[in-house]
């Protein structure tokens, strides 16, 4: 059994699930009759149909490789999924910019990164990155942080 079990491809299988149920929560939904690109439930769609596009191939390409017999670390998984369950319920109080340069600290960390240079400045760019994309490009402003509301 231990032969077709591997971390990758557990975890492979979990986020297939998780963006599978996702996707299924954006139908039936009721907005304004914007329809189209004016809907709030355009582009996150889109989004979830190009992640579970690549979470059904993941699990492809996981259940075709080899396993290699290595153990299970689940810590690293649970670590990752605390801090996406913290992101949910931080990202209204602390805003976009804080709540995602901290989960991106957290899963960089988790994953075994230990330069700072890097755990800080990938997230803190990404972030950025977002924030004025969204809020000053695109004029679709991302929930404001108490602390960096001027972001």
């Amino acid at each position: 059994m231990s032969g077709v079990i591997s971390e990758r491809r557990v975890v492979s299988t979990i986020l297939l699930v998780l963006t599978a149920g996702l996707v299924l929560s954006t139908f039936g939904l009721q907005f304004a009759d914007l329809g189209g690109a004016f809907s709030p439930m355009f582009f996150p769609r889109i989004i979830l149909f190009i992640l579970l596009g690549l979470a059904v191939a993941n699990v492809v390409i996981d259940g075709l490789a080899a396993t290699d017999g290595q153990p299970i670390e689940l810590l690293p998984v649970v670590i990752i999924g605390a801090a996406f369950m913290g992101y949910v319920l931080l990202l209204i109080p602390l805003g976009y910019f804080i709540s995602s340069t901290l989960v991106g600290v957290v899963i960089l960390v988790a994953l075994g990164l230990r330069n700072p240079v890097q755990v800080l400045g990938v997230p803190l760019a990404a972030s950025v990155g977002l924030v004025a994309l969204f809020n000053h490009v695109l004029k679709m402003p991302l929930p404001t942080s108490p602390f960096f509301w001027w972001i």
